[in-house]
């Protein structure tokens, strides 16, 4: 028996993380939280997002809210050069935690809350992905620059998206999931292999 997109629910909570890969473009971690604290590993001790820099392990926190995303530094912080404690991002800030480590924050699809993170500096992120993706409601991965992810083999966009504790996939073009053919849109599940035409991509979640 195929779940329905009724009854699969999400394993994980909303301020859980996933790792999206997609094959040919690269991986992704993607945080489902409304707040994200920013840092470095240290022993016992993991934030939302970490980066392998000399920056502490909770250098800064980022909120999301109705009118945007806000950044309030816990560590030294600058925001296009300019020390800040607190401020409101937009699109293509160039946010430096402690000495040299530089992010550029981006919300490319005027559309959606969603955001992304990308690390400018040459440090790294502690998961082997490319960036993190801020996700609110969707995530539109296609051609393009107004994508979250740039996927130039896509001729149409492929929408992630939340409904409730649910993840979903939106395609209009030939979907298969898990390799069985869909209508446009269903439910998922971590793990399952994800193809829209020619992309295939898969979620799980991030340890």
């Amino acid at each position: 028996m195929h779940a329905t997109e009724k009854d699969i629910t999400w394993v994980s909570k909303p301020s859980s993380r996933l790792l999206l890969w997609i094959d040919g473009v690269g991986g992704f971690l993607v945080c489902l939280g409304h707040r994200l604290t920013l840092g470095q590993v240290t022993l016992g001790a993991m934030p939302d997002v970490a980066v392998l820099a000399d920056i502490s392990r909770h250098h800064t926190t980022l909120q999301r809210d109705p009118e945007g995303y806000s950044l309030e530094a816990v560590r030294p912080v600058q925001v296009n050069g300019r020390p800040v404690e607190r401020v409101f991002l937009r699109h293509e800030d160039r946010l430096t935690l402690g000495k040299a480590c530089q992010l550029v924050f981006r919300q490319s699809v005027p559309v959606s809350s969603s955001a992304r993170l990308d690390v400018v500096s040459g440090h790294r992120f502690h998961q082997p992905v490319d960036a993190v993706l801020l996700m609110a409601d969707t995530l539109v991965l296609g051609a393009g620059p107004q994508c979250h992810v740039v996927v130039d083999e896509l001729k149409r966009p492929v929408i992630l998206y939340r409904q409730g504790d649910t993840l979903g996939v939106r395609f209009d073009g030939l979907l298969s999931i898990g390799g069985e053919p869909i209508k446009q849109r269903r439910g998922i599940e971590m793990g399952q292999r994800i193809c829209a035409d020619s992309v295939s991509l898969s979620l799980e979640v991030a340890t």
